[in-house]
């Protein structure tokens, strides 16, 4: 086995301890007062994500479906950014990084864990392509729901109406649906899927408490 091989198989064994360790540690930077003076370390917390994920994935049969929401995700949130359509009117801040068309370039990698770890935990319960979409779909839905309050105040984006609008959670999960599907054949399976739901919804979950 080469040092890459090494590597991968570390990351799928104990990669979830990883993420335990840093979003812990992302909790008490967060979670109290000053956590505006930390918020910019997040994108370097989503970049391991994406690293760790990626090497603990199985080898797809599609690499170009299986990177693609990365892309797609970060498309229809430069066309929401600057269109306020389909998601309502929102503007991004500075505490997820670089921006091309205003947009942060690491917002694509949520989508990409996202749909890759939803879509892949669903397979345990449907063998059903639309039906594991509509899985991933609902969701990211409901984890969108627990990372609006923090991301809010946190100012990874804020948006032009006091609420939260509900376009934004019907675009979420039709769009979800549907780059969960369209992505399908690029799907493989990752020991760290269950981690990664699990530690963002321990995460957000923790820090909508304490700011509430």
């Amino acid at each position: 086995m080469n040092d890459l091989g090494k590597i991968q198989l570390l990351a799928a064994k104990y990669g979830g301890y990883v993420l335990i360790f840093f979003h812990t540690i992302g909790l008490f930077l967060l979670g109290a007062e000053w956590r505006h003076d930390f918020v910019f370390l997040t994108p370097y917390n989503l970049l391991l994500m994406l690293v760790v994920f990626l090497l603990a994935s199985d080898r797809p049969k599609n690499w170009t479906l299986y990177m693609a929401p990365i892309v797609l995700g970060f498309i229809i949130e430069v066309i929401g950014t600057n269109t306020g359509w389909p998601f309502g009117a929102y503007t991004y801040g500075t505490a997820l990084g670089p921006r091309v068309l205003s947009t942060p370039l690491m917002i694509g990698v949520l989508w990409w864990v996202l749909i890759r770890a939803w879509f892949d935990l669903s397979g345990r319960w449907t063998q059903n392509t639309w039906a594991k979409a509509l899985i991933t779909g609902t969701a990211m839905v409901l984890m969108d729901v627990m990372i609006e309050p923090v991301a809010i105040e946190l100012g990874f984006w804020n948006w032009a109406e006091v609420e939260v609008p509900v376009a934004n959670y019907i675009s979420w999960f039709v769009l979800a649906t549907l780059f969960a599907r369209a992505t399908a054949g690029g799907n493989t399976k990752n020991p760290q899927s269950p981690w990664v739901i699990a530690v963002l919804t321990v995460f957000f979950a923790v820090l909508n408490i304490a700011y509430a």
